[in-house]
């Protein structure tokens, strides 16, 4: 292994630096040291927390010497990134005392290795990796094979050795699940740790990494990756490498739709290019930072802008008198001329040209796809044609022909496009054979193009079927892109907008057919890029409460290490380019949590109780088994240009699309929803209308099966994030009964037919959620309840002026400024509390309220899971409504002490240990979203609904559900009411059932019969389970009857 060479680093700088599509082949390795059947990079499957892990070559490895031995190093998905969780090498004698020289270790034991049979194990510190790790050993043909690893990647450690050793060949599959033969827990010790390290990938392997999986279509996973390589960068890292990693993620960023981040990475980026304008490289750079931002205009549909960008940056038209100033027609030239005739070269600067010519094909596909969405078919034409001459040139040339490949495919599907319009289907359907071949063949046995690939394959399936292709072939084709997409894990990303086609396809065949199978795949592709973050962690962590108490407080442990290392991760990627000193305490902080997530890992791996989440889809059939009599689960999802709903009830599953695009129907919400509370101080008239035409679209064909259940459990997209579907109108009876009587009383909806009348509505996170949540048991907490009411607004006193307080996650604002916030803001009263207490039967009612209610005193008490019931009644806090821009969504609190910044965020809320059934915040929008820096910031990776703010933390922290708002409720009593209502309800019935009732209380008297009074209030949970439950509803029993003996 030896370092690469600066000339080398200067042409795979050049390289890399274009766009997300060529790298120099062969990375950083010299030729000689590539092996047949080794590739760099290759799938190892899942570790014990359900992640994918990946082996990549390790060429820096300093415990290998020996220029014929092999070093790869192992990461996983997850919080720790790009940071190394293992290292398997192949060496001759020479460096066995350079491996031993790293690890302490425990005394060795024999233990089997499937297909490679007996091999020596031992638990180790790793001093090179900074983790206690399981040594695995296995000699071979004179070679060691030393494999290192953390023990919950143990699994895919094997895997990575089962290859090396020969034993078997390389698998893609990165869904298979690696299960180890080596148990941690059998093993003697290791010596006390002797200090930790931090190996992670170096800056060139982390944004080929990243450039590897923006290529797969992974883009959340390209962005974690990227924004951690960021956040590893030491002070001083050359500035360029800073540039390509900023550039790259800011691309990623981009990818996701996350344009304010995608922003500020370009932004850092160009400040450093201003400021070191004779930086080696420097028109490489520029380059590049021009291609990445026409193309975050063409993520953001900006298509005139990204036309005129990209016409800047593709090469001026050839000059027919100058035809050598053309770089594509010097490398086709210098082509013809190669072998015995190399002295005849034209002379052309290598670099220089090369990325030219990358720049020239990529920017040359994005202006076709540009064009072709502003109807310029001519130019969209001419466009895609020198893109080809371009690849042309591209082809014989010393960089990776598997990229090219990747660029190829690109612009053989936009050639399929231009073919479609004309009709000429067969040569448009040749061009998608072609974009496929090439991802297939460019795929190496070892990695391959995941999502890129499925959505390929769904755009040729389309294809199919607009040329007329017999249905059964048509369908053959989707289901086979969709079982791709959904094999290739890529979590968090966006549903594909080539698969709307497939789903009206399949609605037709639904029709036609009344096949039950129909429904299944539908159900199956709306679910095929897997479930929201927020669902995810719900899943995981109620799938072991059942289990084991203990076991699922080492979860909320583990999760709560992971979200601190994430939030560490963008807190130091995000420092100014001009402090990056300020990174070296927050990264010692983090190489300690690091530590602790490997240790909580391997007590969690050798707990049986304990396993990965499934996140493979939910059938219909699933969910019809845990439906109760009476029941139906109805899930919108938002697609290209329409919504698809699905309802399924006792009697199967039902289909359709919604009969308008989403354009009609966010209009027809934003209409709703102003009704409501878009008055500002004046009661808007509630506009019955749109709430029935909205609904009828919304419902569709499955009006009737919705309207005839009892319950309905709703996993909402698009409008239904902002606007709950209880206020929506059921007939038309109520439209025209209001036009009658409008004119003499506006305000009076009585008779008004909203859907909250017909069926108890609540929420659900994703179908597995739902899955999950109706195999929980109730809470355990023997007390059933505890208030928190009533924050003491702060004293304007001398000392506010000029004290900082630390408000959220990087904010410094003055205590004068978050005194007049909290004064503003009037306490909401303990009565609340005490009516509620009332209505469940408490002689007394537990409470913390006034100075007592601060953040600093609910997150000291070690008691809060002893409560089957929390409520606040408190007000809840948007983002950037508590001093400044980045302070968190929060509750507001009193002000507590040292440290305390008068309000509890959500990155606080996810820490408390809760046993609860329910916490009820009656605030102000307290469902409210975050945004994706704040989610980050709070150590989130994905945000944007409506139940990624409080309510997520209120799950995560071991709430079974949430009542919460969705937008600021009434002041002038009804809310009160209703929540008095609704404890009384839930005494004798479910959660569900008690929300409904206690909604009609209030919307059966004419003054509160605006939406705006009991609209707001919704379930996110289960909430067909009792409020109050075991040891609790005994105690409340217990009251119930001493108070009537008295």
């Amino acid at each position: 292994m030896t370092a690469p060479s600066t000339a080398s680093r200067a042409l795979r700088l050049a390289m890399l630096a274009v766009l997300p599509l060529v790298a120099l082949s062969g990375g950083t390795a010299p030729a000689w040291a590539k092996r047949p059947n080794a590739p760099d990079t290759f799938e190892l499957g899942r570790d014990s927390r359900g992640e994918p892990c990946l082996a990549t070559r390790y060429w820096d490895d300093p415990s290998v010497t020996d220029h014929f031995s092999d070093s790869y190093a192992i990461t996983c998905r997850g919080a720790t990134a790009n940071r190394y969780l293992g290292v398997i090498r192949a060496v001759r004698d020479a460096d066995v005392a350079r491996i031993e020289a790293a690890l302490q270790c425990g005394a060795p034991a024999d233990a089997r290795v499937a297909e490679v049979g007996t091999v020596r194990a031992r638990r180790c510190f790793d001093s090179l990796l900074g983790f206690q790790t399981i040594e695995t050993v296995a000699e071979r043909d004179g070679r060691r094979f030393s494999l290192s690893v953390i023990p919950s990647a143990q699994g895919p450690g094997e895997e990575a050795l089962r290859l090396l050793t020969g034993a078997s060949k390389v698998n893609p599959d990165r869904n298979r699940t690696a299960a180890p033969g080596v148990e941690f827990a059998s093993l003697a010790p290791a010596p006390m740790e002797m200090g930790a390290n931090t190996l992670a990938a170096d800056s060139e392997s982390a944004l080929q990494q990243g450039l590897r999986l923006i290529r797969q279509g992974l883009h959340m996973e390209a962005s974690r990756s990227l924004n951690d390589a960021i956040s590893r960068l030491p002070a001083d890292a050359p500035i360029a490498e800073r540039i390509e990693l900023l550039l790259v993620a800011g691309l990623a960023d981009s990818n996701l739709r996350f344009f304010d981040s995608a922003q500020n990475y370009f932004d850092r980026a160009d400040q450093l290019l201003a400021a070191n304008p004779t930086l080696p490289g420097a028109e490489v750079l520029v380059r590049k930072r021009n291609s990445y931002g026409a193309l975050d205009l063409l993520n953001r549909r900006n298509f005139a802008n990204a036309v005129a960008a990209l016409d800047r940056l593709a090469s001026a038209p050839m000059d027919p008198s100058q035809p050598l100033t053309d770089p594509t027609t010097v490398r086709m030239i210098n082509q013809m001329m190669a072998g015995n005739r190399r002295n005849g070269l034209v002379s052309t600067p290598d670099i220089a040209s090369l990325s030219q010519l990358v720049i020239d094909a990529q920017a040359n596909w994005a202006r076709s796809v540009a064009l072709l969405a502003q109807g310029q078919k001519p130019e969209a034409i001419a466009a895609l044609d020198a893109a080809d001459r371009s690849i042309a040139a591209l082809k014989g040339e010393q960089i990776d022909q598997q990229q090219v490949a990747w660029l190829v495919a690109r612009v053989q599907r936009q050639r399929a496009r231009l073919l479609a319009q004309d009709k000429r289907y067969p040569e448009a359907l040749a061009a998608l054979d072609m974009a496929v071949s090439n991802l297939e063949g460019a795929g190496s046995e070892a990695v391959t193009f995941g999502p890129s690939l499925a959505e390929t394959r769904l755009e040729r399936a389309g294809m199919a079927s607009q040329a007329g292709r017999p249905r059964e072939e048509v369908m053959a084709e989707f289901d086979k892109a969709v079982d791709a997409l959904v094999s290739s894990n890529a979590a968090g990303s966006l549903l594909p907008p080539a698969l709307e086609q497939y789903l009206d396809l399949l609605v037709s065949e639904s029709r036609r057919t009344r096949s039950p199978e129909a429904a299944e795949k539908f159900f199956r592709a709306i679910q095929s890029v897997g479930d929201p973050a927020v669902a995810r962690q719900f899943v995981q962590l109620q799938s072991v409460v059942t289990a084991n108490g203990a076991l699922a407080a080492k979860v909320q442990d583990r999760d709560e290490v992971e979200r601190e290392i994430t939030k560490l991760r963008y807190q130091i990627a995000a420092i100014p380019n001009d402090q990056a000193g300020l990174a070296k305490g927050l990264d010692e902080k983090r190489e300690a949590l690091e530590g602790r997530l490997v240790q909580i890992d391997g007590e969690l791996q050798a707990n049986s109780s304990f396993s990965a989440v499934d996140d493979t889809p939910v059938t219909v059939a699933d969910i019809t088994k845990v439906l109760r009599p009476g029941e139906a689960f109805f899930k919108l999802t938002e697609v290209r240009n329409y919504a698809f709903g699905i309802l399924i009830d006792a009697d199967g599953a039902q289909i359709y699309r919604v009969a308008r695009n989403n354009a009609t129907i966010d209009a027809l919400a934003n209409r709703t929803r102003a009704s409501i509370d878009g008055g500002y101080d004046k009661l808007p008239i509630f506009d019955v209308g749109a709430a029935r035409a909205l609904f009828q679209l919304v419902a569709g064909p499955v009006e009737n099966r919705m309207l005839g259940a009892k319950s309905l459990i709703v996993d909402p997209s698009g409008p239904l994030e902002r606007l709950p579907l209880g206020v929506l109108v059921t007939d038309q009876a109520s439209v025209d009964d209001f036009k009658a009587t409008r004119a003499r009383d506006p305000y009076d909806y009585t008779r008004t037919n909203f859907l909250a009348r017909r069926v108890t509505l609540s929420s659900a996170l994703s179908p597995r959620s739902l899955l999950v949540s109706r195999g929980l048991p109730a809470s355990n907490a023997p007390l059933p309840f505890m208030g928190f009411a009533e924050h003491m607004p702060i004293p304007m006193t001398g000392q506010a002026a000029g004290t900082m307080v630390s408000v959220g996650s990087g904010c410094q604002v003055e205590l004068k400024t978050i005194a007049a916030l909290s004064r503003e803001l009037a306490p909401i009263d303990k009565s609340e509390l005490v009516r509620a207490g009332n209505a469940l039967g408490l002689r007394e009612t537990p409470m913390l309220t006034d100075a007592a209610f601060s953040d600093s005193a609910v997150l000291k008490r070690s008691d809060l899971d002893q409560f089957q019931v929390l409520h606040f009644a408190t007000h809840g806090l948007t983002e950037g409504q508590w001093g400044c821009a980045k302070s968190p969504p929060a509750l507001v609190t009193s002000m507590g002490d040292a440290g305390s910044d008068g309000i509890l965020s959500f990155n606080e809320i996810a820490r408390l240990r809760l046993d609860a059934n329910l916490v009820v915040l009656s605030a102000c929008e307290t469902a409210s979203g975050v945004s994706q820096a704040e989610a980050r910031a709070a150590g989130q990776e994905e945000a944007g609904n409506t139940l990624e703010g409080l309510v997520r933390a209120f799950l995560a922290a071991n709430a079974r559900a949430v009542l919460t708002t969705y937008w600021p409720i009434s002041d002038e009593g009804e809310s009160e009411a209703l929540i008095e209502d609704f404890y009384r309800a839930a005494r004798g019935g479910t959660i569900g059932d008690a929300l409904q009732s206690a909604q009609l209380a209030i919307m059966n008297q004419r003054a509160s019969s605006h939406p705006i009074y009991w609209g707001a209030f919704f379930v996110v949970g289960d909430a067909n389970k009792s409020l109050i439950s075991g040891q609790a509803q005994a105690q409340l029993l217990g009251q119930a009857g001493t108070a009537a003996s008295r």
